[in-house]
């Protein structure tokens, strides 16, 4: 059977989260695994779809007639997670986007905090902690802890970022929340984090991604 998505991903925080999404909205779909290690990313055929050269990136081979009928790639993790919810929800999905202007406002900003702070202050976090830089260290190690205690405060209020329901903005942060050991401890000093994460992690869909894709 053709699929409509062929998925371009590794399994990273920002890989996973396309896994997790398309299985939350029961959508078809195929990977092609592009090696980052083996720098597959800089491959000619794969800059076509993501000239960024880096992973996420989808191809949609039949997308809603609004979009004209030749195929659309859509590279940046945020955009394919608003795209994927907008347009190709399958049947009894949930809504993982709301239309609703003001709710929708709500997850746009976590979605956005989520792409602009915890994931690269993570990563530059986990990368200067092997190196002797202790100015880099301390500043991303501070700055990963001020953002957790943004959330922390978020989740104790509402039981998912963008308010009373699961939405993109929490699988964006959840995949990357899955390399945090300090969240997941049983004494974290993030408790609703962690119930959120557990929340989260008991899903059918995120339990059928980590499969997938060995979250």
């Amino acid at each position: 059977m053709s699929v409509d998505i062929q998925a371009y991903l590794w399994p990273t925080p920002n890989g996973k989260k396309i896994y997790v999404v398309l299985e939350e909205l029961n959508i078809p779909y195929d990977v092609r695994l592009i090696n980052i290690g083996k720098n597959e990313q800089f491959a000619p055929e794969f800059l076509k779809i993501s000239p960024n050269n880096k992973i996420p990136a989808i191809v949609d081979q039949n997308p809603p007639k609004e979009f004209g009928d030749s195929p659309i790639s859509i590279f940046e993790s945020a955009a394919i997670l608003q795209y994927l919810a907008d347009y190709k929800k399958g049947e009894g999905a949930p809504d993982l986007y709301p239309k609703n202007p003001r709710e929708r406002v709500k997850v746009n900003e976590w979605l956005y905090w989520q792409i602009g702070g915890l994931g690269p202050m993570m990563g530059q976090s986990s990368h200067f902690s092997s190196t002797n830089i202790d100015y880099a260290k301390e500043r991303y190690s501070k700055e990963v802890d001020r953002l957790l205690g943004v959330m922390n405060k978020r989740l104790g209020e509402y039981n998912y970022l963008a308010g009373d329901n699961y939405t993109i903005a929490d699988i964006a942060s959840y995949t990357w929340i899955l390399y945090n050991d300090k969240v997941k401890a049983e004494d974290t000093p993030y408790p609703n984090i962690k119930a959120w994460f557990d929340r989260i992690s008991e899903r059918p869909a995120v339990k059928r991604a980590a499969e997938k894709a060995k979250l």
